[in-house]
């Protein structure tokens, strides 16, 4: 049996991939020790889909023994270089907060098939990210400097605080310029693809607001506000009324290809607000995307 507390190097860590980092043991592993439930956090059996935070308490009820540590996924070897450029995307720093413009393409944390991801290049600087944006969105992401900035963020987007704000362009004409979505979702298994679809059965909450920007030919550019953050809560939303985001083939299908126009994703964390930071709301705002 092991037993430990978690620290703020891991907090909002999905449980599975914590195990991956922390034990560097392969993800199939990791989500088998999950699903024979030999692991317990605060003394309850956690899912698939469950997230740590600091302090909680894991126990996991089976050895891992050397020959099942992954020793072909080492930490990457990063270049002085590359450390050098990937600090260049800074666009907000102080004492206690870094927030970075992240490139589409970079992903935000490690796994299967990511050879270097954001959170390689912060724990060089022994930083910690707060949370997360998919690999193929571009934006505004935080860092934070010490653990209770990580605290202070942490219970920022828990009691939502922290406003974000994304543009994306849509596939389609909006019939309305403005509106919420409210449409619960959960993460689901199809086949070999995991997927996140509607749920309102057992799904969590999800809300956004949407307004139209601008309209084109057969596209609309519109502004997003995630009131929840669940994960690809914007493109499954935007899929959800009808327009899903171009470029997202995964959930939009072929139509959405307009890779003859547009080489990425088109979806840009543009803004970040965060209330009553050092007794004053921080606005930070990213240069406009390259959609």
């Amino acid at each position: 049996m092991i037993s430990f507390v978690v620290n703020d190097e891991f907090n909002l860590f999905r449980l599975d991939k914590f195990l991956c980092k922390k034990f560097n043991i392969s993800f199939a592993l990791a989500q088998k020790l999950i699903r024979t439930k030999k692991i317990k956090i605060n003394h309850q059996k956690p899912n698939l889909l469950t997230k740590i935070n600091i302090g909680d308490q894991i126990t996991i009820y089976e050895n891992i023994s050397p020959r099942d540590i992954n020793l072909t996924n080492p930490a990457p070897i990063i270049s002085v270089a590359k450390e050098q450029k990937f600090w260049q995307n800074i666009i907000f720093e102080d004492e206690n907060l870094i927030a970075i413009n992240k490139p589409s393409g970079l992903a935000t944390q490690g796994g299967s098939g990511i050879e270097i991801s954001v959170d390689d290049f912060v724990k060089l600087k022994k930083y910690h990210l707060v949370h997360r944006l998919d690999k193929d969105t571009s934006g505004i992401l935080l860092i934070a400097k010490n653990s209770s900035t990580v605290e202070f963020l942490t219970n920022g987007f828990k009691n939502k605080t922290i406003h974000k704000t994304y543009i994306a362009l849509v596939y389609g004409i909006l019939k309305k310029t403005s509106g919420t979505i409210e449409i619960p979702l959960s993460k689901q298994s199809l086949g070999k693809i995991e997927k996140v679809q509607p749920d309102f059965e057992f799904g969590k909450t999800a809300i956004t607001h949407y307004k139209l920007i601008s309209q084109h030919k057969n596209y609309c550019k519109v502004e997003l506000k995630p009131i929840t953050g669940r994960t690809h809560q914007l493109r499954v939303h935007c899929k959800e009324i009808g327009h899903p985001i171009l470029n997202d083939i995964k959930y939009g299908g072929k139509k959405v290809n307009f890779k003859n126009f547009f080489s990425r994703l088109c979806l840009h964390a543009v803004s970040i607000e965060i209330e009553n930071y050092l007794g004053k709301n921080l606005i930070i705002e990213a240069n406009n995307p390259k959609f």
